[in-house]
Formats: C-alpha cells, structure tokens, sequence
C-alpha cells in the first residue's frame, strides 16, 4: 500500500501531546516536515537552499497565538512518499527560531484520500478499501482554505471542530469552555507553541468524554485557549482544535476530494 511513515516526537513534559512529522524532499534536498492539516498552505523555513529562491508575493496566515508574514516562492519540486508536485508555490518563514517548521498544508493534501494509521504510525494514500470497507462515512466539510471540519457530539451538545495533525495536543476555545464547564475538569497549566513558532502558557483541562463518528472516546487532556481572534479570520468558528491527544486514539480515513470521513479503528490503548 503506497504511503509514508509518521515520525512521532513526543512532548517531553506531557506524554498526550507530540507532534507529528513526515519526511521528504524539496528539489533534491532532504526536509523534515510537520504534517499539518491545519494549515492552508504548505510552508518551508528560511534556510541556504530555500533562500534562494525569489519571492514571488506575501502571504498573511494566523497561528492560535501570533500571525505571520511569508514570502511565497515557487520550488521545482516537492515530494512525500508517493505525492510529488512540480514548480509548486510555497510560503517560505521570515523568522528563525526552535518553533519554526517546514509543514505539509492542505494545499498538498486536498488532493489525495489519506488512512491515518496511527497505531502503526504511517499513512495510505489514495487506498483501495475506501468504498468496500464497511466504514461509517461522515460528511466532511471545509472553509475558503481548506480546513477540515468535522462535528464531534457531547450527549445532545454539538461542537464545530477542525481535524489537525500540526497541533500537538486538542485546543479548546475559552468561550466555549466558559459556556460548558461541566465539560472540563482543570489540569494545571503548560507551554504550547503554534504554527508561526510563538510559544505561550496556557491552562490545561481534563475534556469530558466525547462522541465522534458514533464512537465514544476517553477524556483526555486539552488546552484551553482564546480562539475569538482565530475565529475571525474563518468563515466557520471553532468550538475546538482536534490535535494529536485526540487523534491518537483512531485510525482515521480522510478522502479529501470526495469530502468523506470515517473512524475505522478506535485504539484503546492509545
């Protein structure tokens, strides 16, 4: 089954929390990039290859904490496992610093039908068992950049969520914590980092067990962060921020053309 392997690096004070990382090229130069499905479009740091690359255009995006200004330049290509895109517009990081990353966006994802196998740490692109296999298909929705909506259940509450492999642990709005509390059980306080490196304590809570695509998943741990500024620049507001404390837990099939999910596996364990 053609794919890519996931490089899970985990967090070294939380061990819900870990980013996920896939390996690649850009023209002939090996990267290491933070897979990332909330992220509209696919970004490289500034280093002695990217550098020279001409800025094409700016581009304004918005992490959880900070926003960014990017150069956008157009490498000659880019691959992952079995995704290769030629002459392709990237935005390239201004800054420097531990919390910048290259990332895999939505702009390289869309495109392709992806199984999350995350008890085996690899994704499947493009597999054959999408419509033979039985799987509970849910509606998949997205906003002008391609984010992935999904709606996850608490008894007869409903919350809008976007599905995102870059965030290392599940990100609760603030509002919505002040609305529902009997959700949310606190848990202290940690440092979370967003996709533009900024780096900001945050208040930790003990999420009520949700139900997702019909399956009931364990409480777990979640930040708790202000997303009103975030939600200003979407069409659609999150209530939370799925990130990996949540999607550990599954297996999860994303057909992205075709706007169609399913969980097929629930890990226990995880």
């Amino acid at each position: 089954m053609s794919g890519f392997n996931l490089i899970i690096k985990q967090d070294e004070v939380d061990i819900e929390a870990a980013e996920v990382f896939v390996d690649g090229t850009i023209g002939a130069n090996s990267y290491r990039f933070l897979l990332d499905t909330g992220a509209a479009r696919t970004c490289v740091a500034l280093d002695d290859y990217t550098s020279t690359f001409a800025s094409i255009d700016k581009s304004n995006s918005s992490g959880v904490f900070a926003k960014s200004n990017d150069d956008l330049i157009i490498v000659p290509s880019i691959e992952l496992g079995p995704i290769s895109k030629k002459n392709f517009t990237v935005a390239r990081r201004a800054g420097e610093g531990p919390g910048i990353s290259n990332l895999i966006g939505m702009d390289i994802l869309k495109e392709f039908c992806c199984h999350f196998f995350f008890d085996e740490n690899r994704v499947a692109i493009d597999p054959d068992d999408v419509s033979g296999g039985g799987y509970d298909l849910q509606e998949l929705s997205y906003d002008v950049k391609f984010h992935p909506y999904i709606e996850i259940r608490f008894g007869k509450l409903r919350a809008t969520t976007v599905w995102d492999t870059g965030a290392g642990i599940t990100v609760a709005d603030m509002n919505f914590i002040k609305k529902h509390p009997v959700l949310f059980k606190e848990a202290g306080r940690s440092y979370g980092t967003d996709s533009t490196g900024f780096e900001m304590e945050t208040p930790m809570f003990i999420l009520a067990a949700p139900i997702i695509a019909n399956n009931k998943f364990p409480p777990h741990k979640v930040a708790g962060v202000d997303l009103s500024q975030v939600n200003t620049t979407v069409k659609k507001p999150m209530d939370l921020i799925l990130g990996y404390s949540t999607l550990s837990k599954a297996n999860w099939l994303f057909d992205f053309p075709r706007k169609k999910w399913a969980i097929t596996k629930l890990l226990s364990a995880k």
